[in-house]
């Protein structure tokens, strides 16, 4: 049935009723969705897209993931999440609610986001991150390593992935067992195999070892992306740190006692 005047005027109005200076928020996350993948939360909020303030309404933001196929064409977002800001790639429905903020929110987020520095996409990589019960992270990049492809051990030990590892050269042992031709077979169907799915093997290895998939971030180094695990949970903790011991409430709780005992002398 074709659209009264009054239906057409009653639609152009709801869509001018939205502010410009407000931004998307995520509503609601389904367990099966792409935005669960990218461990997006009820409540994050779409703040920029390519580092420039995001004010679109939810059909064009919409309208530009269905665009972003591949990693070329990727949306390069920051999400806000309580006081933080954190970027994230982004290709294609995130299959979520949307909503927008109000006024108040928007504005809270917009002027400390003034004081966050996004740089060029090109300089970005994927980094995710799982965690156990006890806090202990493990990060990698996403990122294609040649390592991987043409020594398979090395980049197995630079991820500290011990099982993989002893399989790898049990492989390589049982190969060199028997004739030469089979040894060359091996090793490179293994560093074809690695080289097409290394993350994965990564992942999963961890998930094995009882770690769970918690944060998807874009970084420029792993130090960056140490910083925004440290923000998200300022207790976890990372085998290699570059961004120090996590938070001791004993200690700080102290220090703060001693503060204000020397303040009531």
């Amino acid at each position: 049935m074709a659209e009264t005047p009054e239906q057409n005027n009653d639609d152009l109005g709801s869509q001018q009723a939205v502010p410009s200076s407000v931004f998307i928020e995520i509503k609601s996350v389904p367990q099966r969705s792409l935005a669960r993948d990218l461990r997006l939360r009820d409540g994050d909020v779409i703040v920029a897209i390519d580092g420039v303030d995001c004010h679109l309404d939810i059909a064009e933001f919409e309208d530009l993931l269905l665009d972003a196929r591949d990693d070329e064409t990727s949306l390069f977002v920051t999400i806000g999440r309580d006081l933080m800001f954190f970027e994230i790639f982004m290709t294609g429905p995130l299959g979520v609610s949307l909503d927008y903020t109000n006024a108040q929110r928007a504005a809270d987020i917009a002027a400390r986001f003034t004081n966050h520095l996004v740089g060029p996409k090109e300089q970005y990589q994927t980094y995710e991150a799982l965690r156990d019960l006890h806090r202990h992270v493990t990060l990698y990049s996403t990122e294609y390593s040649g390592l991987a492809t043409i020594c398979p051990p090395l980049w197995l030990i630079q991820h500290r992935a011990l099982e993989p590892l002893a399989a790898v050269i049990a492989a390589y042992a049982a190969a060199a067992a028997g004739h030469w031709a089979v040894l060359v077979l091996t090793i490179v169907l293994i560093g074809a195999y690695f080289h097409k799915i290394q993350f994965r093997i990564i992942r999963n290895y961890n998930i094995f070892t009882e770690h769970f998939y918690w944060v998807v971030c874009a970084a420029r180094s792993a130090v960056d992306a140490q910083k925004i695990c440290r923000e998200i949970d300022p207790k976890c903790v990372f085998s290699f740190s570059y961004v120090g011991p996590p938070q001791d409430d004993e200690v700080e709780n102290k220090k703060a006692a001693r503060r204000a005992a020397r303040a009531t002398k």
